[in-house]
């Protein structure tokens, strides 16, 4: 039995009420498919912003599968200093608990590059173990693209170290695999030799059947009704209530409409999450109409409201470099309509399985236009159909075993390698 170490700081683990985390998936995935796995990853809980252990602790998923979780320090943002210091504590106490166990045969790397080589890659080099990157997200250009150009060239040159070192260990990589399209032709732009190694495009896919089946429980969230009528087009968005989403957008929209006679019985509109703009959005679902703000939600609770809702909200800020948002394929699992504002991999899935509209972050007239676009001539339940057969293709399964085929082919170079 071969084994595989995960190591990636961040991410919800089992037994934690989130969204089913991609390394978990593959935690689980890969240890029912005939390979012992441990990840490793922060005693510190990014998404709930709480520990999970005093130290060290191993949680033991099943006979094959480990979480091990690394002592960190802890932080209140997720733009701050104290975000930098727990990254760099990872990586020294990653490592120092690398040594102590026997190496492993392959490891999966979701290292940020701002900890420079540490810990997977020096650990892998060091003990010629190969190594799989997995491009979840492009940094340092979002905090660039996040403080806008001027202040983003000073950083970019500032991030040079970075740069580079990201650059040499792309180099080293045995194999990559990335979450969207434009991220895994980064990869290949910062080292064209990983076009020729093992490598995979892997959707954050999710158990299709599960969240459907949980669709069908009652709907339980005070202030919102469990029924709807007939006519009505309900419109939902679920995640952070921060400045990468277009928030100001969906209020000011849902305001337009419900003062619109034509429209205000028609179209309602659901928000949950929380984060900075939590207190807007609580202020305006007082006063309009026809805007419910359900706050931060468990799974159990969520997932049945998308039962009464035919359009979701892919509403993202111009400064979101995102790929494939997660939402797509919570939408898509649901059946929903899908109103996007990301140029990227997303908008070329809308418009080939025309499964939704496009609309310019930062306009809110643009988004109340794509909206009524869907109303027009039945659109909205062809859009809804088509969304619906699309989910299949970002089953977990389906993603998770792409990610099996790579480290066959990599175990299989490394160890024509070691043979000549």
């Amino acid at each position: 039995m071969k084994s595989i170490w995960l190591v990636n700081p961040y991410g919800p683990i089992e037994g934690e009420n989130w969204r089913d985390y991609s390394f978990n998936q593959f935690g689980k995935y890969l240890s029912e498919n005939g390979y012992k796995v441990v990840w490793w990853t922060s005693n510190f809980a990014h998404h709930f912003k709480k520990f999970r252990s005093t130290g060290w602790k191993d949680i033991q998923v099943n006979n094959n599968y480990t979480i091990r979780l690394v002592p960190t320090t802890s932080y209140k943002k997720n733009m701050s200093f104290g975000r930098f210091i727990k990254d760099i504590v990872f990586a020294y106490n990653a490592y120092q608990g690398f040594c102590k166990h026997n190496k492993p045969d392959i490891i999966i790397s979701a290292d940020t590059p701002l900890t420079m080589s540490y810990p997977s890659f020096s650990f892998a080099k060091k003990n010629n173990v190969p190594i799989i990157y997995d491009q979840m997200d492009l940094w340092p250009e979002f905090i660039e693209n996040a403080v806008g150009k001027k202040l983003g060239n000073f950083l970019h040159a500032l991030f040079y170290p970075i740069y580079s070192s990201r650059r040499r260990n792309y180099n080293k990589l045995d194999g990559v695999v990335a979450l969207g399209k434009n991220y895994l032709k980064k990869t290949f732009e910062i080292s064209a030799s990983l076009q020729s190694k093992p490598h995979a495009l892997i959707y954050n896919g999710i158990d299709v059947e599960g969240f459907r089946s949980k669709m069908l429980n009652e709907v339980d969230v005070v202030g919102l009704p469990k029924t709807k009528s007939p006519n009505e087009v309900w419109c939902i968005f679920a995640g952070t209530l921060g400045p990468s989403y277009d928030i100001q957008a969906i209020l000011e929209c849902a305001n337009k409409l419900d003062k619109d006679e034509e429209y205000k019985q028609i179209f309602k509109f659901v928000i949950a999450g929380s984060g900075p703009l939590e207190e807007v959005v609580k202020e305006n679902s007082l006063r309009v109409n026809n805007l419910y703000y359900v706050g931060k939600l468990l799974p159990e609770q969520l997932i049945p409201i998308y039962n009464l809702c035919d359009i979701g909200l892919a509403a993202y800020s111009e400064m979101s470099n995102v790929d494939m948002p997660d939402k797509f394929y919570d939408y898509t699992a649901a059946g929903l309509a899908i109103i996007n504002s990301l140029n990227g991999e997303i908008q070329e899935y809308i418009d080939k399985y025309m499964v939704g509209a496009m609309y310019t972050p930062g306009q809110f007239e643009s988004l109340t236009a794509a909206i009524l676009k869907t109303v027009e001539k039945n659109v909205l339940e062809q859009m809804k159909n088509n969304s619906y057969k699309l989910a299949k293709s970002f089953d977990k399964k389906v993603q998770s075993n792409k990610l099996v085929e790579v480290i066959k082919k990599v175990l299989n170079e490394t160890k024509e390698v070691g043979t000549t």
